[in-house]
């Protein structure tokens, strides 16, 4: 078992933290002063584009066109990349934000300026879109092509799209209102640890803390944490309904039936792939309360409580690691993917694509971000626990596809869809698992199972939970039903009952953690959690065996290396997946099963 880590895992200050655990921002600008340079021609770029208006007629021209406006996104997405992650790693840098909302200026002005594109090309004739979606040379476009075929009678006026233009401005108030309440305006008591002292409690340590032995600790940092969301509970509410009326404002506008038809028709997902997932899941939730009833004999309890999710089963002490172990043990984790996935990600990992530890300012959780023309970086909050390895390799398994895509697809081709999005980074914590249950024995690999188990549970059965709340909340504004504090709160907490059971007592703060989940403003983003899961063990079981591994790990790299060469579900049906069919979600359950029988 690793010995406990030395590290210091928190900053006060930003400029506390060694260069060596910063990712290298510079290697895209090597200055603000570089930045503001681009900045400035980008923006003699926009103009040009006005060109094109009421041009978009022939092929030729239009080829023309999307080849002009792929090259000034381009530049404006790595503007936009530099500002945002420098932004956040320290939230409270004003000069920071005011480059990151530049960066957003200029898309929205861009966004502006090739208003047309949408009612000019929706104007064209079925035929003439089919002959230059079939041309060659319209590859790098052909998913833009064939959605204005989709779209075409949600495309408004010239006037109409220019307005729209102009609301997009304030669609990003909700979430960054959340964002600045949640990482930098709230704050937490302090708390006991285990030996009776009082520690600083930050997004960073919560979990650490949930993880303890030692219930007391872990019942009073839970609702010591969820006390400070309560103290913002209403500021929090009018947030959130305000993104679901944004949402409902747009889906209304451009005439879909729903915020989810509108959400989904972007990657030209069926909307019954989302109710096929809620229904199986509801179908799969005895397996989860088997689970429950096990977590609750294990700790020695009639009842569990949400504090008590995370603790391991076995009352051993927490697996502990160094960011340096960490990565060595994700490499070795991902040997079945071959030595170029390997090589790619260890010199990735070890050379600047990683912000590692928590600063005062710093956004909480972890993302893999970066554009065409950066590298993947990889933000997190690493403390040294076994979830923080999870983590790495997660993000990790984000940052490579982003890798092979963007070096093996052009640019229109290379940004592949949320819905494909989770697959990687859960095929990589799949293999994490197989691996550290082939190196530990006894308690630690009792440990990995019942971390496999809770994986399992907050990545599919959890986030479908989440979805399932956001179309609840959806669906009651546009039945014209007000969307309260109250009401927030009491179907959180009945959505909680339902996916736990009679096994887990939910006390009175759990119905205030819909207000600290980042995902509700993403708009119908957390459901493909639950559908990349499900397609990540599909994957992860071929790569696996034996017989089949070597053939269907190229298989899987190919997949990566598609990036978002088509829409998600042919990607998918060309890998043997239908996601409306029930079958791929009743997979998840049976491997509930299997773990449970492997740590009984």
């Amino acid at each position: 078992m690793p010995k406990p880590a030395k590290e210091q895992h928190y900053f006060s200050k930003r400029s506390e933290v060694p260069v060596e655990h910063q990712w290298k921002l510079e290697k895209m600008y090597k200055s603000i002063a570089e930045w503001e340079k681009h900045y400035k021609k980008a923006q003699t770029l926009l103009a040009p584009l006005s060109k094109f208006r009421g041009q978009l007629k022939t092929p030729a021209k239009i080829l023309e066109y999307f080849q002009e406006v792929s090259g000034v996104v381009r530049q404006i997405e790595k503007l936009y990349v530099y500002a945002s992650h420098g932004s956040a790693v320290d939230l409270s840098n004003h000069h920071l934000q005011i480059l990151t909302q530049k960066a957003q200026n200029i898309f929205t002005e861009f966004s502006q300026t090739i208003s047309f594109q949408g009612p000019e090309l929706s104007k064209l004739s079925e035929p003439v879109l089919g002959k230059m979606i079939a041309n060659k040379k319209f590859y790098p476009y052909h998913r833009e092509l064939r959605l204005i075929v989709a779209k075409k009678k949600h495309i408004l006026s010239d006037a109409e799209e220019a307005l729209m233009s102009q609301v997009s401005k304030i669609t990003t108030g909700p979430d960054d209102i959340f964002s600045a309440l949640d990482n930098v305006d709230l704050t937490f008591s302090d708390v006991a640890n285990d030996k009776g002292e009082m520690v600083k409690l930050t997004n960073g340590n919560y979990v650490t803390f949930l993880e303890n032995p030692n219930r007391k600790v872990r019942q009073n940092v839970f609702e010591t944490y969820y006390k400070s969301y309560q103290n913002y509970i209403h500021t929090f509410s009018q947030t959130l309904n305000l993104a679901t009326k944004q949402h409902e404002f747009f889906s209304k506008a451009r005439k879909y039936k729903s915020s989810l038809e509108a959400s989904l028709s972007s990657n030209m997902i069926d909307p019954q792939v989302y109710q096929t997932l809620l229904k199986e899941t509801h179908n799969s939730l005895p397996e989860l309360y088997k689970y429950m009833s096990f977590r609750a004999k294990k700790l020695g309890l009639k009842k569990i409580n949400m504090w008590d999710m995370r603790v391991n089963l076995m009352n051993a002490k927490p697996l502990k690691f160094t960011f340096a172990e960490a990565v060595e043990i994700c490499l070795e984790a991902v040997a079945p993917l071959g030595e170029e996935y390997v090589g790619i990600l260890r010199q990735g990992l070890l050379g600047g694509w990683v912000d590692k530890f928590e600063n005062k300012g710093k956004r909480g959780g972890a993302f893999s971000g970066g554009c065409y023309d950066s590298d993947p970086y990889i933000l997190m909050n690493f403390t040294g626990s076994l979830n923080d390895v999870y983590t790495l390799i997660h993000e990790s398994g984000h940052s490579m596809h982003s890798y092979f895509a963007r070096k093996n697809q052009p640019y229109s081709l290379s940004d592949y869809s949320l819905f494909t999005a989770e697959i990687a980074s859960t095929v990589n914590e799949r293999l994490l698992t197989d691996y550290l249950l082939k190196k530990y024995s006894d308690d630690a690999r009792k440990i990995v199972i019942a971390y496999e188990i809770d994986a399992i549970r907050a990545t599919y059965f959890r986030q479908t939970m989440f979805a399932e709340f956001e179309l609840n909340i959806h669906q009651k504004l546009e039945k014209g039903e007000p969307l309260t504090v109250q009401y927030f709160n009491e179907e959180y907490a009945r959505l909680n009952t339902l996916y736990h059971g009679p096994s887990v007592g939910l006390d009175d703060y759990i119905q205030y953690e819909w207000a600290r989940i980042p995902h509700f403003y993403y708009n119908f983003y957390v459901y493909q959690y639950a559908t990349g899961i499900a397609a990540a063990y599909y994957f992860a079981e071929q790569i696996l065996a034996p017989k089949t591994g070597p053939t269907s790990a190229q298989k899987y790299l190919n997949f990566l290396k598609s990036g978002g060469d088509h829409f998600p579900l042919e990607q998918m049906k060309r890998a043997g997946l239908d996601f409306t069919k029930p079958t791929l979600y009743r997979a998840v359950a049976k491997n509930l099963q299997r773990c449970l029988n492997l740590l009984a």
